[in-house]
C-alpha cells in the first residue's frame, strides 16, 4: 500500500522530488518504493523523459486501479480505528494568524484530550502559504482565513469575524480611506485580501491605498498604529481587549463578514484523522 501511494503520488505531482516533498522523505527512498512496486508487478510504470516522467500502458493501468485500491483501504483503516477508538497517528494542521491565535488552541487541547495518541504538528503561515502546504501534501487540513479554489478541496465553513480600520486617534473622515498611510498585511495573507475586496466594494481601488508598511506580524502592525504611523486593517479578535483599554480606536467596520474555513483534500491519506478532527471543531458547543 505503501508504494502504491507513493507511486500515485509521483503520478499527480509529476516528478520524484515533488513527491519526496510532499510525503517528507528523500527521492532517493521514492526512487527505491517505486522500483519495489515494479519488481512485485512485474512491469515497468514509469520512463523518464526529458521533459519529465510518462506513464506507460501498464502505469496507467496501475493508477487507476490503484487510486480505487486506496480509497477501499482508507475506508477500511477508518472503520477499524473507529472499533478500536484508539486513533494514532501524525495530523499535520496549517492555520493563518488569526484561527492560530484564537480559534484553534481550544479546539487543539480538545484532540489532545479525545485522541491522546494523535501526535498534532502546527504550522502558522499566511492563508495562501498554507494553503499551498495542503495543495502540496506537506499539510493535512487547514484552518484558514480564504476559500480554497482548488477542485479537490473540501471545505467547511467556521467562526466568522469582523475586520475593523484601526487607528491611534479617534477623528476619522471617509477621506482617511484614501488619504492616510496604511500598514498593510502582507500579499497571500487573507485579511490583506478581505480588505482589498471589501475597499473595492466601497468604490476605492485597493492599489489607491497608500501605503506606509507592508508587515507580516499582526502584533507589530498593531503597535505601529499606536505609535501613529498610519491606519491598518485587522481582525477584531485580535484587538478587542485593546479596544477595551482604549489603547486603540475602531473607527471604521468593514461591512463583509470574514469567514474561517477548515480545508481537507478529498482523497487525504489521513481521512481517519481529519474526520475526527472535524468531528470536534463542527460539534455543537
Amino acid at each position: 500500500m505503501k508504494y502504491l501511494e507513493t507511486f500515485i503520488k509521483v503520478c499527480d505531482l509529476g516528478s520524484y522530488s515533488a513527491a519526496a516533498e510532499a510525503m517528507n522523505i528523500s527521492q532517493p527512498g521514492v526512487s527505491k518504493q517505486i522500483g519495489r512496486l515494479q519488481a512485485n508487478l512485474g512491469v515497468t510504470l514509469l520512463r523518464r523523459e526529458d521533459n519529465g516522467i510518462k506513464l506507460t500502458e501498464a502505469g496507467r493501468e496501475v493508477y487507476l486501479s490503484g487510486k480505487n485500491i486506496l480509497a477501499i483501504w482508507n475506508k477500511l483503516s477508518d472503520a477499524c480505528h473507529t472499533v478500536s477508538s484508539q486513533l494514532s497517528g501524525l495530523l499535520r494542521i496549517g492555520a493563518s494568524t488569526i484561527p492560530s491565535k484564537h480559534l484553534l488552541p481550544k479546539l487543539l487541547m480538545q484532540v489532545h484530550s479525545t485522541y491522546p495518541h494523535v501526535e498534532l504538528s502546527v504550522n502558522v503561515a499566511d492563508s495562501q502559504h498554507v494553503l499551498d502546504s495542503l495543495y502540496r501534501g506537506s499539510t493535512d487540513i487547514a484552518y484558514v482565513g480564504t476559500k480554497p479554489e482548488h477542485p479537490e478541496a473540501h471545505y467547511i465553513p467556521m467562526a466568522a469575524d469582523k475586520l475593523v480600520v484601526i487607528s491611534n486617534r479617534p477623528e476619522w473622515s471617509d477621506r482617511d480611506l484614501q488619504d492616510c498611510p496604511f500598514i498593510l498585511r502582507e500579499t497571500g495573507s487573507g485579511t490583506r485580501t478581505a480588505f482589498e475586496q471589501a475597499v473595492s466594494a466601497m468604490g476605492v481601488m485597493p492599489d489607491r491605498v497608500k501605503c506606509a508598511a507592508e508587515v507580516s506580524d499582526t502584533g507589530l502592525i498593531i503597535q505601529l498604529v499606536e505609535a501613529g504611523m498610519g491606519l491598518a486593517v485587522v481582525s477584531r479578535l485580535d484587538v478587542e481587549s485593546l479596544i477595551q483599554q482604549g489603547r486603540i480606536k475602531v473607527v471604521y467596520e468593514l461591512p463583509a463578514e470574514r469567514q474561517f474555513y477548515l480545508v481537507f483534500m478529498r482523497d487525504s491519506s489521513s481521512q481517519a484523522l481529519i474526520k475526527a478532527f472535524v468531528q470536534l471543531a463542527t460539534a455543537p458547543v
